[in-house]
């Protein structure tokens, strides 16, 4: 946590900027001012909702379904492009959808997005496959990156987001190198003006789960507005002694004291604390299995045993938890009719703690689970600087938008890590004894690190209306990475100190054409770096490597038809990355960049309104992903293979059914993911599976009732692979669960 007099003085850098820009705001009053883009959304909401603190993006309802009307996202970048102006697909998960689905999490929104894979790897939450590559994708937090891609990444509660806005293909343009797969942005519920209101929610279900949620806007007329919000769940959870708890509050303040100023003042709070957190279950040889299932096959000859589908292999006194706080400051000044200056400063602090036993394999000689241990402590502040103007008018008769900008950050990050092994455990009978004690005879790495990366970057986009059907779209974004890093042996006593700097250009060049009115062709060539590993943890070793680069074509379109009942999104795509490291073929003992790995495929979304109670939203995935080239240690040749947690198929449907004489809908929803690998061997591999839950709600005068049920099947499967390739993560079991939503 921040001593409060530090908290102070970066309270004073985060608004000192803003005093200034708000000293001009009594200046050429009376233009509009376009507020920040989750502000403006709020805003329109208001006014054509009665409940406006569901949906954020502008809507109208057609037959209880919501149907975007020319979305904009900050994800795809500062233009102010519309969903159909934008020549990438682009999904947005809203709060609605949240309710609607019974999406509680952070993990359980993305895997709603189409074309999105996320798992709960506890020690990289929320890693995505997402178009055939494997956590090459960068985080957002209300439109801030998130450094180090998923270090700073934890399971949140929905219920404190507006949506989650999620684009396909590289994003290193508008977010950074890291981004080659896409980019993900988590937008908080923010400050709605003119009107104030509020919702409650409490619910429990299976597993000794209970959550606990409120949301409160606060209006002051139409300059200024605070909103809180408030989430606590827990959970037992479906592996033994799993419990965990989590706690979210976030409280933001909106100010309009003209219509040419807006300031936005926030700061939110995470916390979680899991007490020997499930790591995986180990699969073990297939003649040793009580209970085989085929859940798993491959040349590794192991399979996954029902019978320990619910134990716990963590030490006893197994410890994950993690807090964190944004401090954000958001101010937009109307320079011009055609010209607006926007800064955006924040500050983050995360303090995260891992003492576990998280790596598992069966031993054949001894029929038990050999386990590894390791202690990690995070120490983790990130401080980030935005400052960019904008302009939209006319250029030479036509429409053209133009935003140019500049980006400072700076990252200092802890952490102790401490890696060793522990006492073998009977896979039937678990005796999971205790987290040893730090010495050097019980770890045979200790080490404690220091990592400051600061980044310099300067931005450039254009929007350009060739004609009033052909518009074209460009940016390009250069940035400047300086690492510094300090490794201690704490056995040894040794340090060693390294270094690099990188200077990638990313950019990107597209075009969207009005086929008709309500039908849009798009494409889209763009080039996007991503380093060899996160920048954080580079070994000393890696860290002499250059920043990888990655290219994508996308084609596509997004139409709407019969008085937009019908939403359709569909693109075909192909990304390449080049520079991977692997080995030299004339001698694997030495690793070198000359690798590459691909993956082309298609995308649809469909939104559909059948009948006036009946309504359908359908997202599909199929793709082709391998390396190229790779060759591992030992010269293991692995091209033609698919990266590990990459399924190359993913399908998600949602129907719903609201019938017009009763208080009544139902909701039923299916998921199928294809199988993956656990590694780049391929020789572990996981089943595909599908799932099914459903939902019936009485809106009652009171508020809404939701009796819902999750895997009604009760299938057995796994949707993500541990540390290691004989680790997988089982799925929850079948659950119910009842709910009430109270709004006022």
């Amino acid at each position: 946590m921040i001593p409060l007099n530090c908290r102070n003085s970066v309270l004073f850098a985060l608004l000192a900027p803003l005093s200034i820009a708000s000293a001009q705001s009594g200046t050429d009053a009376g233009s509009v001012v376009d507020i920040e883009v989750a502000a403006t959304n709020s805003e329109k909401q208001a006014e054509s909702k009665e409940r406006p603190s569901e949906p954020t993006l502008d809507t109208v309802i057609v037959s209880g379904r919501r149907v975007e009307a020319e979305p904009i996202t900050e994800v795809t970048g500062r233009l102010g492009l519309s969903d159909r102006e934008t020549p990438a697909l682009v999904e947005v998960v809203t709060q609605e959808d949240f309710q609607v689905q019974g999406l509680r999490t952070a993990i359980e929104a993305l895997n709603a997005a189409p074309g999105v894979a996320s798992g709960n790897l506890p020690g990289s939450v929320g890693s995505v496959s997402m178009r055939g590559f494997h956590r090459a994708v960068n985080y957002l937090y209300d439109g801030v990156r998130i450094s180090n891609s998923d270090a700073g990444m934890r399971n949140w509660d929905a219920w404190t987001f507006e949506r989650i806005e999620v684009i396909k293909g590289p994003a290193s343009v508008t977010s950074g190198e890291g981004a080659l797969a896409g980019a993900i942005n988590f937008v908080p519920r923010r400050p709605t003006l003119g009107q104030s209101f509020g919702e409650a929610a409490v619910s429990y279900g299976s597993q000794d789960t209970m959550r606990l949620a409120g949301d409160l806007n606060r209006a002051f007329g139409d300059t200024a507005a605070v909103r809180g919000d408030i989430a606590y769940s827990k959970s037992a959870g479906w592996i033994d002694d799993t419990d965990s708890r989590t706690f979210a509050a976030t409280l933001s303040t909106l100010i309009k004291p003209s219509d040419r100023f807006a300031v936005t003042l926030s700061a939110d709070y995470f916390e979680d604390r899991f007490s020997s957190a499930y790591y995986g279950t180990p699969l073990v040889a297939a003649g040793h299995a009580r209970k085989p299932s085929s859940l798993v096959s491959g040349s590794a000859g192991l399979v996954l045993d029902e019978a320990i589908r619910d134990s716990n292999y963590d030490v006893e006194d197994g410890l994950m938890d993690s807090d964190s706080l944004w401090l954000r400051a958001r101010a937009e000044y109307r320079l011009t009719d055609a010209w607006r200056i926007v800064s955006d400063s924040s500050w983050y602090d995360a303090q995260r703690s891992y003492r576990d036993s998280d790596d598992y394999s069966f031993n054949a000689d001894s029929g038990q689970f050999d386990r590894l241990t390791s202690l990690i402590t995070h120490d983790h502040q990130v401080w980030n600087q935005r400052l960019h103007t904008a302009f939209d008018g006319q250029l030479g008769g036509h429409r053209n938008r133009f935003t140019v900008g500049v980006e400072f950050s700076g990252t200092d990050f802890f952490t102790r890590r401490r890696f060793g092994q522990t006492t073998s455990v009977d896979p039937y009978d678990p005796d999971r004894g205790y987290f040893p004690a730090d010495t050097a005879e019980n770890f045979g790495t200790r080490q404690n690190v220091n990592a400051d990366v600061s980044s310099r970057s300067v931005f450039v986009e254009d929007a350009f209306n060739l004609t009033d059907k052909l518009l074209l779209v460009a940016g390009a974004r250069f940035d400047d990475i300086s690492l510094d890093r300090k490794v201690l042996n704490v056995t040894a006593g040794t340090i060693t100190t390294y270094g690099q700097d990188y200077d990638p250009l990313s950019w990107r060049v597209g075009a969207v054409y009005d086929l008709l009115p309500r039908t849009q062709l798009f494409t889209q060539y763009t080039r996007a770096a991503t380093p060899v590993s996160g920048l954080l943890f580079l070994s000393a070793a890696n860290a002499r490597f250059d920043i990888s680069m990655g290219d994508s074509y996308e084609a596509g379109v997004k139409t709407s038809a019969f008085d937009e009942r019908v939403q359709i999104t569909a693109s075909v795509f192909h990304i390449r990355q080049d520079d991977i490291l692997t080995r030299d073929p004339d001698d694997p003992t030495v690793t070198v960049q000359g690798g590459s790995q691909s993956s082309k495929g298609a995308e649809l979304s469909l939104e559909w309104a059948l009948t006036n109670e009946v309504s359908a939203t359908l997202g599909a995935t199929v793709l082709k992903a391998e390396f190229d080239t790779l060759i591992e240690s030992g010269g293991a040749d692995r091209s033609g293979n698919r990266p590990p947690n990459v399924p190359e198929q993913l399908v998600d449907l949602v129907m719903t059914y609201s019938p017009e004489s009763l208080p009544l809908s139902f909701t039923g929803i299916v998921r199928h993911n294809g199988n993956f690998y656990t590694s780049n061997a391929n020789t572990v591999k996981v089943d595909g599976y599908t799932v099914l839950d459903a939902a019936v709600a009485w809106k009652a005068p009171f508020g809404t009732v939701t009796l819902r049920g999750r895997n009604l099947t009760d299938e057995l499967y796994a949707d993500w692979s541990g540390y290691s390739s004989y680790l997988i993560f089982l799925g929850a079991p079948r659950s119910a669960e009842l709910s009430l939503t109270v709004p006022f």
